[in-house]
């Protein structure tokens, strides 16, 4: 028979979960809003394109062998495209939930799933058609399984780590760090023995991936010699956990308040340490997300760049699952306000991130862009073009999304001045049939040449490539038209 106070305890675990469901809910619904709103941009068409040949590049492939099963049942449309990555993001901010009161407690799993599932940095990538989402769920997956391998030492929680460790290595090359930081972790940290069954998981994931080692190296080589992401600073440590918390929309006042809030929280760090109870897996967690940042940040500075936070991504549920610590250990007044602040500024950024708000400079948001509208454009060249028009792009950004749109066999061209290196992988543009240089546009046979062209972020400004191909237009055709669409121009040129 239940006695008053079990009943008590009983009511008040069901009324938990509710809530624990409620903000599940809720994390959910902001990912579904709005998901199928915007166009497709340059990295999402190059994701349609991967989809019809997944094994064709050099890329990890899973995700599009995925994605090329996926829209073979629910098609290509901005919504059904983006929806695993929403699903794969929200079921990342479970596992986090799971994974803290797996490591601490209910209490540190709930503030750090809020932590995740309040960023818009997360919301971004639930809500784009890539890898990103997919590769940071398998990732908090496989330290999950490998969690409870260790603590069971179960033969079936070892096999499952290695099927999701391999899925992973195979969905992002990134995942090999984790990987190899993992087993640094468990090693100093956990203080795992070099058991037999410890090294062959690692091991058979080793041999497992060594089947796609040469389209690995090389992709890896071919960066070698030249990639479009600038070397990091310092400052990219800081913008890294900036946009851990407010994502790409954040402004100064924002990225400010949340600088201040950390290094209170981190100060705090100190006196949590001192906790047996929680010192040694909130220092594994630590390492878990410093290590492998400064891994990527010391080769980028020595050798050549690859430092960008979306590649980041499978790192931060560790430094969520720190701050939930933190906090959780705070007395309540303290742990209130913290909760609080963080909880409204996230808010604000995520409204930002709705309407469309990105104010900080290139540096925050390094290789991310605002999805503009595409669609129109395409709708003007359906209603305007002639039977003996061409159409010419001055930047690449918006070529791919063009094509997707407008499925018509439009004689497309790509003017470049020979002085300036394409602006995706930095290199020298080479002629082909439909690449042509500034010297031979004259030799094009068109009533009329139609340019489009605008900078990869399409603010109304002209990138270098852009201005000289216009300058050389100006000044050997007849402007006779020129139009805007939310900062890419399309100008119509006579001979």
């Amino acid at each position: 028979m239940l006695t008053k106070v079990s009943l008590k305890n009983n009511i008040l675990k069901y009324e938990l979960e509710w809530k624990i469901l409620l903000i599940f809910l809720i994390f959910f619904l902001l990912r579904l809003n709005k998901l199928g709103y915007h166009d497709f941009w340059y990295d999402e068409v190059a994701s349609v394109n991967y989809a019809h040949f997944p094994c064709s590049s050099w890329n990890a492939p899973l995700y599009w062998i995925l994605l090329h099963f996926w829209v073979k049942i629910f098609g290509f449309s901005e919504f059904s495209l983006r929806f695993p990555s929403l699903m794969f993001n929200f079921l990342s901010i479970v596992l986090v939930f799971l994974l803290g009161k797996k490591l601490f407690n209910k209490k540190v799993g709930i503030i750090a799933s809020i932590f995740i599932g309040l960023s818009p940095f997360h919301l971004w990538y639930a809500q784009e058609a890539r890898d990103y989402s997919m590769v940071l769920f398998l990732g908090t997956f496989a330290f999950y399984l490998l969690f409870k391998a260790i603590e069971k030492g179960e033969i079936k929680f070892w096999l499952l780590f290695v099927f999701i460790s391999l899925i992973g290595i195979y969905t992002n090359y990134f995942f090999a760090l984790l990987l190899f930081t993992q087993a640094l972790g468990i090693s100093f940290f956990k203080k795992v023995r070099l058991s037999f069954k410890v090294v062959a998981c690692f091991l058979i994931i080793t041999l497992g991936f060594s089947f796609y080692l040469p389209r690995f190296l090389e992709k890896f080589y071919y960066i070698w010699y030249g990639f479009w992401v600038p070397k990091p600073t310092w400052q990219s440590l800081i913008i890294t956990l900036e946009n851990y918390i407010l994502g790409y929309s954040g402004f100064p006042l924002l990225y400010l308040i949340s600088d201040l809030l950390l290094v209170l929280l981190f100060i705090s760090l100190f006196w949590v340490l001192r906790r047996k109870e929680l010192r040694e897996n909130l220092v594994l967690c630590m390492f878990l997300f410093i290590f492998p940042i400064i891994c990527v940040f010391c080769f980028s500075k020595a050798f050549f760049s690859i430092y960008l936070d979306r590649a980041l991504i499978l790192f931060s549920p560790y430094f969520y699952l720190v701050l939930a610590v933190i906090i959780g250990s705070l007395n309540k007044a303290l742990r209130a306000v913290s909760l609080i602040l963080l909880i409204v500024i996230s808010f604000i950024a995520i409204n930002n991130y709705y309407e469309d708000s990105m104010s900080m400079s290139l540096a925050h948001h390094m290789g991310t862009y605002i999805k503009k509208p595409i669609k129109p454009v395409v709708k003007f060249f359906k209603d305007n073009i002639g039977s003996q028009d061409i159409i010419a792009f001055t930047n690449e950004s918006i070529i791919y999304s063009f094509v997707f749109y407008s499925r018509e066999s439009y004689p497309l061209y790509y003017f470049f001045d020979p002085v300036f290196p394409n602006t995706s992988w930095r290199r020298p543009v080479f002629e082909s049939n439909f690449v042509v240089p500034l010297a031979k546009i004259n030799s094009l046979k068109a009533k009329r040449v139609w340019v489009i062209s605008s900078d990869w972020a399409r603010n109304g400004e002209l990138d270098d490539n852009s201005r000289s191909v216009k300058n050389w237009m100006d000044n050997n055709f007849k402007l006779d038209f020129s139009k805007e669409f939310d900062g890419l121009w399309v100008f119509r040129y006579i001979k």
